[in-house]
């Protein structure tokens, strides 16, 4: 078991992280990887469910690596969305396993279109993600997609053709680029402000909701947030 860590926010609403540290991917461009892995003992499921019964919180966020890979997910779910009844979300995955069905909200990444790219870059199918993704709408759950923008791999044509598959499903799904930041080792670089734009303009052919965040490399990163740019 690789929960290791329950964070609380006291902002309204009040919230839990329950946060993971494993993946079944292998992203040659993953930030996670190069994070130093947790030293604390990781929690057993009853600890957990004993930690957020005494908390005041509206809502549980289980994210962290890849959550989705937990063996205890499912009764950590049924346990906040069906005995604690707060809103309980995934905050990120990438869709390779079918999510728990106790969720109110997820946010699932697709990280390329094309399956060939997909095994190179992440040693798995894209197949079962993209059932998932429509498995997961179709159940009723609300759903957000992201992706990433990485310069010469999964560029516009790419983002343009997740766009249009979301966009199939449902074109009231958000969809976030985020761009991508440079990783020792790693063949490519940042992308540009004007090529997220190009890909933001291309993916709004299909989505009514898509926004972007970029760091661009100066002294440090610079956050540029954008939403929703004309």
């Amino acid at each position: 078991m690789t929960i290791h860590k329950i964070d609380y926010s006291k902002k309204d609403p009040k919230r839990a992280n329950v946060i993971n540290y494993s993946c079944n991917f292998n992203c040659k461009w993953c930030l996670y990887k190069i994070k130093t892995k947790p030293k604390s003992n990781y929690m057993e499921v009853n600890e957990i469910k004993h930690i957020l019964n005494t908390m005041e919180i509206n809502g549980v966020n289980f994210l962290g690596g890849e959550i989705t890979t937990h063996p205890d997910l499912e009764e950590l779910t049924y346990f906040t969305h069906e005995v604690l009844g707060v809103h309980t979300k995934i905050g990120h995955t990438n869709g390779y396993i079918s999510p728990p069905k106790y969720i109110d909200e997820i946010v699932m990444s697709i990280k390329m279109f094309s399956d060939e790219l997909h095994r190179k870059y992440t040693g798995k199918s894209n197949k079962p993600i993209l059932k998932n993704f429509k498995n997961t709408h179709d159940k009723g759950i609300r759903i957000k997609a992201s992706t990433l923008y990485i310069p010469d791999l999964v560029d516009s044509e790419e983002i343009e053709k997740i766009a249009k598959f979301i966009g199939d499903i449902d074109p009231e799904i958000r969809l976030h680029i985020t761009g991508y930041i440079k990783i020792p080792g790693t063949p490519w670089r940042i992308p540009t402000y004007d090529e997220m734009i190009n890909a933001k303009k291309l993916a709004e052919n299909y989505l009514k909701n898509v926004d972007f965040s970029l760091y661009c490399s100066t002294n440090d990163y610079e956050n540029k947030f954008s939403k929703n740019i004309v």
